[in-house]
């Protein structure tokens, strides 16, 4: 299965002031992991080979369920919060124009 490219800065991300979205918890767990390795434990777990549309990167999809066990959500509330909150989309690493 091909991967989606996600995290590319709009034009409209680039007008937004620098602060907006930001949430001091979810920045300073960002700075604090390190991301890479649960990458390489997980990053075989996505079938590349498979046909169809293609998927987000695993280390988006695991961010998010990283935050779906945080904060408590459903798999539907955490689809709305991370169509609605900047500072969920900021983390998982997505830009404002991925859906």
């Amino acid at each position: 299965m091909a991967v989606k490219r996600t995290g590319q800065p709009s034009f409209v991300e680039a007008l937004m002031p620098k602060g907006a979205g930001a949430n001091a918890a979810l920045d300073r767990l960002a700075g604090l992991v390190k991301w890479y390795r649960f990458e390489k434990l997980i990053g075989h777990l996505r079938d590349e080979g498979s046909p169809g549309r293609p998927g987000y990167p695993v280390l988006v999809l695991f961010r998010a369920v990283l935050l779906q066990s945080l904060y408590g959500l459903s798999e539907r509330e955490l689809e709305e919060a991370l169509g609605d909150r900047l500072s969920f989309k900021r983390f998982v690493g997505l830009s404002l124009e991925d859906a």
